[in-house]
């Protein structure tokens, strides 16, 4: 929860920071560009040295970075801005992969049973939920007090908080640890799991699509209202209240699943597509839509869906993702989703033009969403892996 605070706390105001130092729009979305693009590029190397280096070593490298990040966005120069993107581009690669990695390890080192993941990211995402309210509040109050970049270094206390939290009281846990496949054939190998096993591929296209709509949705949502609100009145939007909203609703999405992943017994499969299904139409109706309080009820549906989706992909890609390659295929998953959103930030798209956009992919998803496992197992990626394995050592030794 403190790297998650720390990047809540900051996150809502890089924009305000990039703009009171006088940058125009095409070279904010450069920034933004950057940051996006690094999460591609580097996010995937990175991934597969953290399955077999350690996850905790890279779980530590993420808040020396993100620190790092937040340092050196104080800076008002744009060219140094722009490597604290780099940097944060691969922070939010590790963020989204290695803590997963590291937590399903240690879940079922400790003899805990598959049936208890669903549980343990339905809570997860539910805590996430009152972080971010939290984080929004003591932003808000930073900024009033002390400035728009007083976040950043609180951001910082929270990121060195964690990484003393991870030295003091973590074990280190693997991926691939055969000395014989270096980074490189780590990431050879989790491409050829991709290719080969439908039900991994199925999880890599929907979390790319629903994740690319998610962060789209991000920098349309308040022009998308303020288009609407600005035709009855005049006064500005309460941007908080609004956020912490969207927080609420994630929390409600999250004990949905649970209750539906648990008590219901319902298939992840159906829970899914159901999800994919809902989070279209909530994305697509707008279009029709010239009412500023029944707008705002479909993008709180979007934002329920989210609930439902971040518990239901990480107990997917734990169930079906073999443990030697499972951050590394977490990254690579987020390249085309890393592309999709650059392509939109640099196309002259307008906001309801973007809106149908991100309907469009999320209902692709749901498509996609017939193709997930209704029974899931890591044993197929795993046979997949341990097959590359010994063709590579028996090139080796030829």
């Amino acid at each position: 929860m403190l790297k998650t605070a720390g990047d809540w706390l900051q996150g809502p105001y890089i924009y305000a920071v990039y703009k009171s130092y006088g940058f125009e729009l095409s070279q904010i979305a450069i920034l933004f560009v950057t940051g996006f693009l690094s999460s591609g590029i580097f996010g995937t190397i990175i991934g597969s040295a953290a399955d077999k280096f350690g996850r905790k070593k890279f779980c530590l490298l993420f808040t020396l970075l993100y620190s790092s990040a937040c340092f050196i966005i104080l800076s008002s120069n744009f060219y140094i801005l722009l490597i604290g993107r780099i940097l944060g581009g691969i922070s939010t690669s590790l963020l989204f992969s290695v803590f997963e990695a590291w937590m399903v390890n240690e879940h079922f080192s400790r003899g805990f049973s598959s049936l208890s993941l669903s549980d343990t990211f339905s809570k997860a995402t539910f805590g996430n939920g009152l972080v971010a309210i939290f984080s929004g509040l003591l932003a808000n109050w930073l900024v009033e007090h002390h400035g728009v970049s007083s976040p950043f270094l609180a951001a910082i206390g929270f990121f060195a908080t964690a990484a003393m939290v991870i030295i003091l009281t973590w074990k280190e846990n693997y991926g691939n640890t055969s000395e014989n496949v270096n980074t490189f054939q780590s990431l050879f190998q989790a491409l050829n799991v991709i290719m080969k096993d439908s039900h991994v591929l199925a999880i890599g296209a929907v979390q790319s699509l629903y994740e690319a709509s998610m962060y789209i949705f991000v920098f349309l949502w308040g022009p998308f209202l303020e288009s609407q609100h600005d035709i009855l009145n005049n006064s500005g939007l309460p941007f908080g209240m609004i956020f912490a909203s969207f927080m609420v609703a994630i929390m409600i999405g999250s004990l949905f699943y649970g209750h539906l992943s648990g008590p219901m017994n319902i298939p992840l499969s159906n829970i899914a597509s159901g999800t994919f299904l809902v989070a279209s139409i909530s994305l697509l109706l707008p279009l029709f839509i010239e009412n500023e309080f029944i707008l705002f009820i479909l993008f709180i549906v979007f934002e329920l869906t989210c609930g439902l989706y971040f518990p239901l992909i990480g107990t997917f890609r734990a169930k079906v993702i073999s443990e030697d390659i499972r951050a590394t295929v977490g990254n690579l998953f987020r390249v085309p989703l890393n592309l999709i959103v650059v392509y939109v930030l640099i196309s002259d798209i307008s906001i309801p033009e973007q809106c149908l956009f991100c309907g469009f992919l999320l209902f692709v998803a749901f498509i996609w969403s017939f193709w997930l496992p209704m029974e899931s197992s890591s044993k197929k990626s795993a046979k997949i892996v341990a097959k590359i394995k010994k063709s590579l050592e028996k090139q080796r030794n030829d």
